[in-house]
């Protein structure tokens, strides 16, 4: 199976994110959902460094559980295929290093090779070369951590994306600003290090450059639909995910309200619940005339066969999955949900629609995640993992 890399590909620097080690480094970006981090430590001893790659790997291993992601964070270690080796991550090879297809026969089959190049002939050949598995091509712009060589521009990154075989990475001076340029000339992932690590705000840094490659592809064109139970989050975090990616949102519930000037519990109380869930089908078949967008639906909306029919015709899916206790928390106190009755009749309802959210097909826990940004990065991070979306 062809390699696939993430939009953003992350470089350490200790200089760069003010004397932080690579593991902890590694683990802020993790956190917010970066899932590509090569580790560049030129001094040193060899087993400081074989320690901190290694303790990057169980960060990029932990994010996987943590964010139910099918595969783990890649990791990779510049110049070493020693240490690649060692703590079973990838290599990037420099111009000097060694060559790839020496690199292939030391480390594991499974093992990433990438290798730097700087002019169109080099791309050319790595391209090429089957012990590669990604290029890496620049300095695009002008570096702040590496001052080498003159930039080599857009234009130059357009004509040898023409050449590639494989995956190819812009890197040199990106920008939070300069990602969509880079991608929009052809690269596959950005690298950026002063970029991500500038000034200590790593986190903020990171998401800022990973919704800018989520707005610039496939997924700021998309239609999102947030479907779960009621309390789950699907509002507020619905409402932060379209503000990251810059699309409208839309709640499925508050459209009902704002047009019949009733509330949800009037409603149900003067027509009954099915003559809602008619209204509640008429406004989600209505959000196609929006070309991009993230839907908030009603907690029973997705029971319907129908409703789940023109979610698959318009958009994507995604469950949100909160505990029972959570839910009950959430509630307690509140008479705005008409189907709240008692506990024992919530912890009914429960369990009878979870078999219809499991059909999304996108699955993603709220568990642990205590703030709405943290809520929206596992959101944000599960969407990535979808090619196309329907139009």
């Amino acid at each position: 199976m062809p390699l696939r890399l993430p939009r953003i590909y992350a470089i350490t620097d200790r200089a760069a994110a003010g004397g932080s080690a690579a593991s902890r480094i590694a683990e802020r970006l993790f956190s917010v959902g970066v899932r590509c981090v090569q580790v560049r430590q030129k001094d040193g001893a060899d087993r400081d460094l074989l320690e901190e790659v290694e303790a990057v790997a169980r960060h990029a291993r932990e994010m996987k559980v943590r964010l139910g992601l099918e595969a783990d964070a890649r990791v990779l270690v510049n110049d070493r295929v020693d240490v690649a080796r060692l703590a079973a991550v990838g290599v990037h090879l420099g111009e000097e290093d060694l060559p790839a297809a020496a690199a292939r026969a030391i480390l594991p089959a499974e093992s990433v090779i990438g290798v730097s190049t700087h002019d169109r002939t080099a791309a050319i050949r790595a391209f090429a070369d089957p012990s590669a598995d990604y290029v890496a091509f620049g300095p695009i712009y002008a570096s702040p951590t590496k001052d080498v060589r003159p930039a080599a521009g857009l234009e130059a990154l357009a004509r040898v994306a023409e050449h590639k075989t494989k995956p190819l990475v812009a890197i040199g001076g990106i920008t939070t600003e300069r990602v969509p340029e880079v991608l929009a000339a052809g690269a596959d992932s950005a690298a950026m290090i002063s970029g991500l690590l500038a000034g200590g705000r790593i986190e903020e840094n990171a998401r800022r450059a990973l919704d800018a490659a989520r707005r610039a592809g496939p997924l700021g064109q998309a239609r999102i639909f947030l479907v779960g139970f009621m309390a789950s989050g699907k509002t507020a975090v619905g409402r932060r995910v379209a503000e990251r990616l810059g699309v409208a949102f839309v709640d499925l519930d508050e459209e009902i309200e704002r047009a019949s000037g009733r509330t949800i519990r009037q409603l149900f109380e003067e027509s009954g619940e099915a003559a809602f869930r008619i209204r509640e089908s008429e406004y989600l078949a209505g959000t196609g005339s929006l070309p991009r967008a993230v839907v908030a639906t009603g907690g029973g909306s997705f029971g319907l066969e129908a409703n789940r029919a023109t979610i698959a015709r318009l958009g994507v899916s995604i469950a949100l999955q909160v505990p029972l206790a959570t839910v009950q928390a959430r509630l307690s106190g509140k008479t705005d949900r008409p189907l709240f009755q008692s506990p024992e009749q919530l912890a009914r309802l429960y369990a009878e629609r979870a078999p219809f959210y499991r059909m999304a097909p996108i699955q993603v826990n709220l568990s642990g995640a205590e703030t709405i940004e943290e809520a929206s990065d596992r959101v944000l991070v599960a969407l990535e993992g979808l090619e196309r979306f329907p139009s």
